[in-house]
């Protein structure tokens, strides 16, 4: 069984497919019609929801996801709320309202995603009117193909004008005036079984250890970003699923002086105050990935474990020499990042065993990180290439280069010959545009939808150069 709360009311479900996505839960048999496919992959926006849970304070906090690649299996314990949950009774949600009033519809096939983006919007600016950039970051999700941003915008900016809802509640208290903390099955995992195939969901790292033993084969689901597209345009059916959403010590993230330990668990969202404290150029990557639902779906062990060529956070942990915890019932087992790619969607994972945590080495003075995505678009697209460099000096000496690229083979791979010719050169430009000559030697890229073998040589031999400028620039050296 699992149980979660539907736009204020507790739900029980006990019978369903395990691959059942949000948004085949919500058309078929909630019948909250406005959860609407588009693209069914995550880009749209037009099946976006709110998602919320209980956060250290008690209070229940809600991002948007998209529904279309989301498991209903994750949403136990969960809060849920559709469009038809916004309003209170007559009275519309202020984002309602300003939509209705700055005529943001038009067909309004892709409008209640926005609204919902608009709302979660609302809700986690603490009274604030968001800022442009908030705005945008907030609909980067969202495609409307009829109305124009304009009026969208527009209503965006004027949310606050509006009389709260509820009686100027913080919160959506349609819900929260129902939160119970007892609500999660707490004692044994919860288990579905459907014609043969089966979920679970695991409370703890023990339960999940054992789980696996038992069903070594199981796919394990983070987030399901890209794990989703198989269900909803592939159509595929999984035997076992192990979804993760519950085993709150894979969402911990703790430092200490030397290193910053991410859950596997930790999702983009959670990870960017971390990473802008200690890693700003990776912060700045983080808005480049997907969108704001995906961002708060996608977790950065989803994205390593996953072990695609084109992830982008891979080549950044490669270039910061980070190590990854594996797990299982024989016990725990650490890997350096780049020994844990075998080939082309090929881990070290074995059976029975999953990704616990990443354990990143914090940078000293004396080193700089520059991470750079080159993708047709800005937001919302995969990588044609991405480099990330690690530049370690000591005074006007390169002491140490690493420098890692996506995109550029059958997986992330060091530009091992290029940091060769780096070390031991002095801190200027003139070192870095002669290290470029070498990227050819690094990478035999292929041609493919996103760009052609020759440009993805040229752009990260440019890119080396950039990243000669950068660490000049921070270095002081003219």
């Amino acid at each position: 069984m699992i149980r979660f709360c539907l736009n204020g009311e507790w739900i029980e479900e006990t019978s369903f497919d395990p691959s059942w996505t949000i948004l085949a839960y919500m058309r078929t048999k909630a019948m909250q019609l406005s959860v609407k496919e588009g693209c069914a992959g995550g880009d749209c926006g037009a099946c976006s929801v709110l998602v919320g849970e209980a956060n250290s304070h008690g209070a229940v906090q809600y991002l948007a996801v998209n529904a279309c690649i989301a498991l209903l299996g994750s949403l136990d314990g969960k809060y849920i709320i559709t469009v038809e949950g916004l309003s209170d009774g007559e009275q519309l949600h202020p984002a309602q309202q300003a939509i209705v009033d700055h005529h943001g519809s038009q067909c309004g096939f892709c409008t209640p995603g926005i609204v919902t983006s608009l709302a979660a919007l609302y809700h986690n600016q603490g009274g604030n009117s968001p800022s442009d950039h908030e705005i945008h970051d907030a609909l980067s999700g969202n495609l409307c193909r009829c109305t124009g941003y304009r009026p969208i915008i527009e209503a965006a900016k004027a949310m606050n004008n509006y009389p709260a809802p509820h009686a100027g509640a913080p919160v959506l208290s349609n819900v929260v005036g129902h939160f119970d903390p007892s609500a999660p099955n707490e004692g044994g995992e919860a288990v579905v079984d459907h014609q043969g195939r089966k979920l679970f969901i695991p409370q703890d790292e023990q339960q999940l250890a054992s789980i696996l033993a038992q069903h070594p084969r199981a796919t394990i689901w983070a987030g399901g970003t890209d794990l989703g597209l198989e269900i909803s345009q592939q159509f595929k059916q999984f035997d076992v699923l192990v979804s993760l959403h519950k085993v709150a010590s894979l969402t911990d993230v703790s430092e200490n002086n030397e290193h910053v330990r991410f859950g596997a668990m930790v999702t983009y969202h959670k990870s960017h105050s971390v990473l802008q404290q200690h890693f700003p150029s990776f912060a700045q990557l983080l808005e480049r990935i997907g969108s704001r639902q995906i961002r708060n779906l996608g977790t950065l062990g989803g994205n390593v474990a996953n072990g695609s060529p084109i992830g982008d956070t891979p080549p950044v942990f490669f270039a910061l020499n980070a190590r990854v915890e594996i797990a299982s019932s024989r016990g725990v087992r650490e890997v350096a990042i780049e020994d844990f790619f075998k080939g082309y969607k090929q881990t070290d994972l074995q059976a029975g065993e999953y990704l616990k945590s990443i354990i990143v080495p914090k940078l000293t003075a004396q080193q700089s990180l520059h991470v750079f995505k080159v993708s047709k678009r800005k937001e919302d697209d995969i990588s044609a290439v991405l480099m990330a460099a690690r530049i370690e000096r000591d005074g006007n000496t390169i002491k140490e280069a690493r420098i890692a690229c996506g995109g550029m083979a059958a997986t992330p791979l060091r530009a091992r010959d290029t940091e060769a010719a780096l070390n031991g050169q002095p801190l200027q430009l003139a070192s870095f545009e002669a290290a470029s000559e070498h990227i050819k030697n690094d990478y035999s890229p292929i041609t493919d939808v996103r760009a052609s073998d020759a440009y993805r040589l040229n752009v990260a031999a440019n890119l080396v150069i950039k990243t000669g400028l950068a660490s000049c620039d921070k270095a002081g050296v003219k």
